[in-house]
C-alpha cells in the first residue's frame, strides 16, 4: 500500500466512498443504525477538511483514510473490502510517526475491532466519555485511548 498526501480533487469520492461502506460496521453495537451520516453530509460539521488527511492506495485504488489534527487522530477507515490486510495498521503506523506525542483517538465503545488495534500498537484507554454523533444527534459512549 502506499500512503500519499490527500487531494480533494483526485480523492474526495473515494475517501467518502471508504468511509460510508466502513462506518455502518464501526457504529455497529455503539450506536442505532439511524447513527449513519455519510461524509458528504457530514464532513463540514466534524471538521474533515481542517484535518491532515492521507490516502491509502493499492493498485490505483483508494482502499482508506487516515487523518489527525495535532496530537489527536480524527479519522481513520478501510474499505471492508480491505480490511483484515494489515492496511488499517499501516495507515494508523504512519500518523503515529507524523502526530504529536502524546497522540490520541476516540474509540466507539463497542468499535472492538479498532479497540483491539489501537491497543496493539501501544494505546491504552484513558477515559469513557460520552458524545453526541453530529447532526444525527445520537449520544454515544467512547473510549478515549492515548498513548
Amino acid at each position: 500500500m502506499n500512503i500519499k498526501n490527500f487531494s480533494i480533487d483526485k480523492h474526495w469520492h473515494s475517501i467518502c466512498e471508504v468511509h460510508d461502506a466502513s462506518r455502518p460496521g464501526e457504529l455497529d453495537g455503539s450506536a442505532p443504525k439511524k447513527a449513519f451520516v455519510p461524509l458528504e453530509k457530514c464532513y463540514k460539521s466534524e471538521s474533515l477538511l481542517n484535518d491532515k488527511i492521507y490516502v491509502g492506495i493499492v493498485s490505483e485504488k483508494v482502499v482508506g483514510f487516515v487523518a489527525f489534527n495535532h496530537s489527536k487522530i480524527t479519522w481513520l477507515y478501510v474499505h471492508p473490502n480491505y480490511q483484515k490486510k494489515g492496511y488499517g495498521r499501516k495507515l494508523l503506523k504512519f500518523v503515529m510517526n507524523k502526530a504529536e506525542k502524546p497522540t490520541s483517538v476516540l474509540v466507539l465503545n463497542r468499535n472492538l475491532k479498532a479497540i483491539k488495534l489501537y491497543k496493539s500498537e501501544g494505546f491504552s484507554i484513558v477515559q469513557s466519555k460520552k458524545g453526541t454523533i453530529p447532526i444525527a444527534d445520537i449520544d454515544v459512549e467512547c473510549f478515549e485511548m492515548k498513548i
